[in-house]
């Protein structure tokens, strides 16, 4: 009979609203730093997939060396086969509570960013950010905000092994072109 169905429909209703009610109460739960957290562990977990076969000259770790009350999130350094630094890269990870209500923009956090990427002496800083989540600048891939911070990008956290690949393919051509050059010169 119909009010049985209607009232069937009804129940169904209200208990996908208590589920959503719960997921979204669970989500604001969650803290920044703890979406940070995870989004740091992403990736962490990027690199290490790789490590071994892509990067085998190459250590990305935390920076736990606080230099004048201030440090990064990851360090990214390789070296050539020599031992030289062919590329270094100060990473930071910036997460936000979608219902968050001091909510910051990219461009907040890129100061601090450059002043770190200095102290530790990293030659590119990258932002991996999920801030501004309806940004056509920032969704649309590897944004290079050099014109603020030179040699310094923000970019989604699927582009993380992209952008340190990018980044390290122009060092290692680099390098061959600086040895060609050397032996040229010899």
């Amino acid at each position: 009979d119909i009010a049985q169905v209607i009232k069937t429909k009804d129940e169904m209703i209200a208990v996908r609203e208590s589920e959503i009610q719960n997921i979204k109460d669970m989500k604001s739960k969650l803290t920044v730093k703890l979406l940070g957290e995870s989004l740091e562990q992403h990736c962490e977990v990027a690199f290490n997939q790789l490590r071994a076969t892509a990067f085998r000259n190459a250590e990305f770790g935390k920076d736990n060396d606080v230099v004048d009350g201030t440090k990064g999130d990851y360090i990214y350094r390789e070296a050539t086969d020599d031992g030289a630094e062919l590329i270094s890269i100060m990473f930071e990870m910036k997460a936000e509570a979608s219902d968050s209500v001091h909510t910051k923009k990219n461009e907040d956090h890129l100061k601090k960013l450059d002043q770190d990427r200095r102290k530790k002496k990293c030659e590119y800083a990258v932002l991996v950010s999920m801030l501004e989540p309806d940004s056509e600048l920032y969704n649309q891939g590897i944004v290079d905000v050099s014109y603020l911070y030179g040699k310094m990008y923000v970019i989604r956290p699927q582009f993380f092994i992209p952008m340190i690949t990018l980044l390290r393919n122009a060092a290692l051509s680099s390098a061959e072109y600086k040895n060609e050059l050397a032996l040229v010169r010899q």
